[in-house]
Parts: C-alpha cells; sequence; structure tokens
C-alpha cells in the first residue's frame, strides 16, 4: 500500500479528486490491518456471523491506529448471481443482511457469454425499496 499511494501522490498531472481505494477480502491479522490504515472501501463476503466477525476485528484495528472505523464504507456481493456457484451462495449474507450490518455498497455480478439481466431486474427493485 505505501507504494501504491507514493505512486499515486507523484501522478501528474494530479488527480481532480482522491482515488478512493477498495481493499478486498476478509484476512484478519494481515488485510483488515491493511483496510484499517488505507481503505475508503472493504469488499467481504460470508455469511452474516462470520461478516459480524470481521467488522469487528475491523474496528479493533481501526481503534488501534486511532482511525474512524465509520470512515471504511462496506461492499458486498448480492447472491444469487449467475457468477456465484450455488454452494458458495448458500453461505453468504443477503442483501437484507448485509444492510442490517451497515453493508452500503453492492457488487452483482454476470458471467457471460448470454448475458440475461432479468435477474437483475429484483435487485434494482430491493435497491429502490431501500433507498426510497
Amino acid at each position: 500500500m505505501p507504494r501504491i499511494e507514493n505512486r499515486l501522490a507523484r501522478l501528474n498531472p494530479p488527480p481532480t479528486r482522491k482515488i478512493p481505494v477498495l481493499v478486498g477480502g476478509g484476512g484478519e491479522k494481515k488485510t483488515l490491518r491493511i483496510v484499517a490504515a488505507h481503505a475508503d472501501i472493504w469488499h467481504a463476503f460470508g455469511d452474516s456471523d462470520t461478516l459480524r466477525r470481521k467488522i469487528d476485528v475491523l474496528e479493533g484495528h481501526c481503534r488501534a491506529i486511532g482511525r474512524d472505523p465509520k470512515e471504511i464504507e462496506h461492499s458486498g456481493q448480492i447472491v444469487p448471481s449467475p457468477a456465484v456457484p450455488a454452494e458458495l451462495s448458500d453461505t453468504m449474507a443477503t442483501p437484507d443482511e448485509l444492510r442490517d450490518l451497515g453493508f452500503t455498497l453492492f457488487a452483482w455480478t454476470i458471467g457471460g457469454p448470454n448475458y440475461d439481466l432479468e435477474p437483475l431486474r429484483k435487485w434494482i427493485t430491493w435497491r429502490d425499496k431501500h433507498n426510497g
């Protein structure tokens, strides 16, 4: 991360705004410590109990360095999704659980070559219902 931050700081011309840093993963010893120190957005997936534990760990890392954990936006994977195998989908938090855990960004993945976007309609409806 220091190498990436150094390169971003030396861009010429400089960016017109801060470039957000997204870190994905849930490794509790290394990854979440990197998220606490550097990330603007954290992307994770898992069941709600696992995510709750990882949020607690992340908040602990933030406290250790004096960072407000609310500065880090949480991003999660919406399932079911054509690109997520059913056996993995069954072990992941639902959109409502993600939202209850404080997740505000949601990723829905699609795989090709047949791009059927019809299933996405229910997720857009869900999003619109919750963004009132």
